[in-house]
Order: C-alpha cells, then structure tokens, then sequence
C-alpha cells in the first residue's frame, strides 16, 4: 500500500486552525434543512452574524466544532451529518469547485482537492492511497473532538463530488468508517450504495483504480490554470501573519484604493506606527502591499474591463492618470494600453 502523505497523525491546537465562511454557511444552511433556525444556532453557538457576512472570511475551528455540536444537539437527528453532505453542492464552494471540475480526470481532481481543502477548512486532512485494484481518498481530522457526524458530512460530500465531477453516479466499492454504526444504517445503505465497514482503521471512500484516471467531461487546462493562480494566491494569504492577512483582504474588498496607512490601523484600533512596525517583522510595509493590490486589480481591470485609462487610475487612487501609466510600466515592463491590447488578443 502506498501513502502520497505520512500518515502521523498531528492534532494542534483548534485555536490555531480555521475555518472559511463558506463552509459555516453550508452548515447553517443544512442545518436550517433540518428544522434548526440559524439565529438560534448562532446565538446558543455564541457566533456572532455579522463574522459570516464577508465570503473571504474565516473563523477559528474551536467555534466551528462548537456550532457543530449546538447543531447536533438543536437537530436531534441521528443522521445529521449525512444529510448535511446530502443537501450541500459544490457550488457552495464557488472557485473550490470550478478548479476541480475542469480537471483533467477524477484522480487530478483529488489531488487538487488536497492541495486547496486548506482554504475551506483546516479541520481535517486529505489524503490519497492506492493499493493495487483500488484508490481510496481517506480523511483524517485534525481535532480530537470531532463527532462522526462530522466525518460523514464529509464523505458524503467528497462523495457527491466525485458524481458532480464524472457527470454520473461513480461506484464506490466500500466506505470505511472509523467510528462504530449507528443503530440503524439504512441511510448510509441509501447514500452509498455499497458495503460500508465500521470501526475501520481509517475514513475512506474506496474506488477502482481504474476510475481516477476517468477524463472529466469538462476538463479544460487553460480554465483550470487561471482558477488555479487564484487559489494560490488565497493559499498564500492563508499562510500570512494574521494582520498581514487582515491588510490584504481589506485592500481587496475596498472599493477603491485610494487609501492610507492609518485608514487601516484605525480599523485595528493601534496607531499607524504600531501598525507599521507590525508589518515590518514580516517583512512588507503597508505602501508594498497597497502597491500589490493597485499592481493586481490594474491587470484585472485592464484585461476584463473597457474602463479609460483615468477611470482606472481613480479606482485605484491616483490622482492623474499619468501617475498611473509611470506605476504601471514599474510594475509591468510596459504601458497598461500595450497590456490590455495584449490581453485582448490571448
């Protein structure tokens, strides 16, 4: 048997791990699925609804394992997190999902899944193994503490995936489940439609080898390499000092970048000094990574906008738009009409 990871098992801290927005709000919707009002949820979870309003947004995993547990117990609904995985689609995962369908066959999809799964949740880890006839994707969590619900929402997920992806019904040969069996299983019987072993060593769904080299219908290079650069860059983020992390969504998220330092160290209730001597232990400053965000949103706007030159200047805080055509030839070697006649043409 082969393992494209080590198999040790490393549970920190959940204070040190998060969890992305969109995953919560796949949970409360689920949950409302089943007869739990979210605003009673929130409230007895003690998470604030106003945390859940920007998309881009994560929470710690000791308050997500927490919201599972007031969930389950709200619910009272032996099969609770089957039919969470039953009722959440991929796309409430937006670009997650996309880089995956436009792979170029179920194995790379997985493996892709791997890579990124940091950006929906660093509850638990992926994993492949192959073992002669068979592949199985394998999922260990990271915390102690989870409940099997947990672990079945995320099977039948990563099992509505794989259908999602091969445009029809992938046959499983068995589903492996570390924690015992309910005292009824029909449900699990119904969802997976193959024998599914309790108490097992491990939480796995089990293929035929075969089937992860399977072309995806929809598997397109060039559309998986531009989702794939921003994933990247989210992963990047992801791997950002938390305040480093704060800047650049704020950046992002502003409708225009005519900005200042202290605008953001006032959202961190610090002195502008503070802030800046914050980013000088990790190696940036504030005008870097405004200049980064102005160098990103240019390229975007040029490539996919019809905006003049002077519009896109202002959106981007400066105050002629000559001030932007020197930037831009800094950033990009070349003046931004030369890159948008450029990008047109690709």
């Amino acid at each position: 048997m082969t393992d494209n990871h080590s198999r040790t098992r490393v549970r920190q801290s959940t204070d040190e791990k998060t969890v992305s927005v969109l995953w919560i709000k796949a949970l409360l919707l689920a949950a409302e699925q089943q007869g739990v009002a979210t605003d009673e949820l929130l409230h007895e979870a003690q998470l604030a609804p106003e945390r859940l309003q920007n998309n881009h947004a994560r929470i710690s995993l000791t308050e997500t394992l927490r919201l599972w547990r007031v969930a389950e117990r709200l619910a009272n609904n032996n099969d609770f997190g089957l039919r969470m995985g039953e009722w959440v689609k991929p796309s409430h995962f937006q670009l997650f999902a996309l880089i995956l369908l436009h792979s170029d066959n179920l194995g790379a999809a997985f493996e892709k899944s791997i890579r990124y799964s940091r950006l929906l949740s660093e509850g638990g880890r992926y994993f492949l193994q192959h073992d002669g006839d068979e592949a199985a994707i394998c999922y260990e969590p990271q915390a102690l503490n989870f409940s099997r619900h947990q672990v079945d929402a995320v099977l039948v997920l990563l099992r509505s995936f794989a259908n999602w992806l091969a445009c029809r019904r992938v046959p499983l040969l068995r589903v492996e489940c570390e924690h015992s069996a309910p005292a009824d299983v029909s449900q699990y019987q119904r969802i997976f439609a193959c024998p599914v072993v309790f108490d097992a060593d491990r939480n796995a769904l089990v293929f035929a080898a075969e089937l992860m080299q399977e072309p995806l219908a929809l598997g397109d290079e060039h559309l998986a390499a531009m989702h794939e650069r921003m994933l990247e860059d989210q992963l990047a983020l992801l791997n950002q000092s938390d305040d480093v992390t704060r800047l650049i969504q704020w950046l992002r998220d502003s409708d225009s970048l005519a900005l200042e330092r202290d605008d953001f160290a006032r959202q961190l209730h610090i002195s502008g000094r503070s802030l800046q001597r914050k980013l000088n232990e990790q190696g940036t400053s504030f005008q870097q990574l405004l200049n980064e965000e102005r160098h990103r949103r240019a390229l975007q706007l040029l490539a996919e906008t019809d905006c003049s030159m002077t519009d896109i200047g202002e959106q981007l805080g400066f105050a002629e738009s000559s001030g932007f055509t020197r930037a831009f030839r800094r950033w990009q070697g070349c003046s931004p009409q030369t890159y948008r006649s450029q990008a047109q043409r690709s």
